[in-house]
């Protein structure tokens, strides 16, 4: 009986060094930050304006791939004035300008023309 109830008390030494569910990690799981950013970076995204279409009747740009006319609203952005060179909008409080664009990758604006 000895033998017994050392093969036991191995069982029970061996069952409180095993690993808990706490400890089991899921490997595919990207690893924890170990630094939390002091500040998020905001990124602006600045509407384009592609085309302009300019009459004596009318004036339309291509906003946001959407057509425009003064006046009217592409999601929080309002439509103020269609030039040959861009468009001017208002978002909020802010008014902007969105230059006309010959390059789709670099779009330009300037705050307050």
């Amino acid at each position: 009986m000895n033998g017994g109830r050392r093969f036991a008390l191995s069982l029970l030494c061996l069952a409180g060094t095993g690993a808990t569910a706490d400890e089991l990690r899921d490997p595919t799981r990207p690893p924890a930050p170990t630094t939390v950013a002091s500040h998020a970076t905001q990124r602006v995204v600045v509407p384009r304006v592609t085309a302009i279409f300019i009459s004596a009747a009318r004036r339309v740009a291509i906003f946001d791939s959407q057509p425009v006319h003064e006046g009217d609203r592409v999601g929080d952005y309002v439509i103020q004035t269609i030039t040959a060179t861009g468009v001017r909008y208002r978002l909020g409080m802010q008014v902007a300008f969105s230059a006309l664009t010959a390059d789709d990758r670099q779009p330009t604006t300037a705050r307050n023309p």
